[in-house]
């Protein structure tokens, strides 16, 4: 069952993948595009998820149905701005009360694939449980950090190393909590920081293997989402999947040479070496 989307104002390089006749709908956001305005913030045209008014407290942007009427389409989670991949969004009020108590009782599959440093982990699959607390960091903005705060339980599994020289791993990532940056908390906590993450990331890791060679985006995608629930009557199997992004399969085989670099920079075909300290820590 379908529903029609064509009056909503998405913005640049925003997907509807899937929807459904109760009002559900998923699409797929790009990286760099926000979930919904900050506060305070005038954001370029296009790079929010949805171009209209936006209600913190009704956590709904207020849209032109083109008919002259005004409707709301009602957030029912997010994604950092940095992460692509599948969002959920609703035009029914009482239908966006289920799903949000849903996501907040981890009544909500959702999958993340991700490209972490080093070639593998100690244990290919497992649990990650730790606590996470939300702080200030740098110009008021949030960030979570280990320690005394609320538990963050992440399921993961090692799929493979990169094919080409760099230190790269593919993993996937099941958050069975949804904590503020939780995926990219943990992973960097165990040892694996997720490729181009500024925030909780090894620095000198994106420098070499990342900008180095062109990858200036953050390898975190939101692959699939999956709930069941009923609904006026009828039980509801919804399921939204979105594909792994090319720069992912990109940057796992790439032995290109870094770009920028002059005549005196390594010649066609081979890799530029991997610093001392990054080896150490792989």
């Amino acid at each position: 069952m379908t529903l029609a989307t064509d009056w909503i104002p998405f913005g640049r390089g925003v997907r509807v993948v899937q929807t459904h006749a109760c009002g559900l709908i998923a699409v797929e956001k790009p990286e760099g595009i926000l979930s919904h305005p900050n506060p305070g913030e005038v954001a370029e045209k296009g790079t929010i998820l949805i171009t209209g008014n936006y209600s913190l407290e009704e956590e709904a942007f207020h849209v032109r149905d083109g008919k002259g009427g005004i409707r709301r389409v009602y957030l029912l989670n997010r994604l950092d701005s940095p992460t692509s991949g599948v969002l959920l969004l609703s035009v029914d009020e009482g239908l966006a009360g289920v799903v949000r108590k849903m996501f907040a009782r981890s009544q909500v599959s959702k999958k993340y694939v991700a490209l972490i440093r080093g070639r593998g982990l100690r244990t290919p699959r497992g649990t990650w449980q730790d606590q996470l607390a939300k702080t200030k960091g740098p110009g008021g903005g949030v960030r979570s950090e280990t320690g005394a705060g609320a538990p963050a339980v992440t399921v993961y599994q090692w799929m493979r190393p990169s094919s080409g020289t760099l230190p790269l791993s593919l993993i996937h990532l099941e958050p069975r909590t949804g904590r503020t940056h939780q995926l990219r908390v943990q992973t960097s906590t165990h040892g694996h920081p997720i490729l181009g993450d500024r925030t909780y990331g090894d620095f000198d890791f994106n420098k070499t293997v990342g900008s180095a060679r062109g990858f200036k985006r953050l390898f975190l995608h939101a692959e699939s989402t999956h709930l069941i629930f009923d609904w006026q009557g009828e039980k509801i199997d919804f399921k939204a999947t979105s594909p792994m992004p090319a720069e992912f399969a990109e940057a796992m085989v790439s032995d290109e040479e870094p770009k920028g670099k002059g005549p005196k920079g390594p010649r066609k075909g081979s890799s530029t070496p991997i610093s001392p300290r990054l080896r150490i820590r792989l």
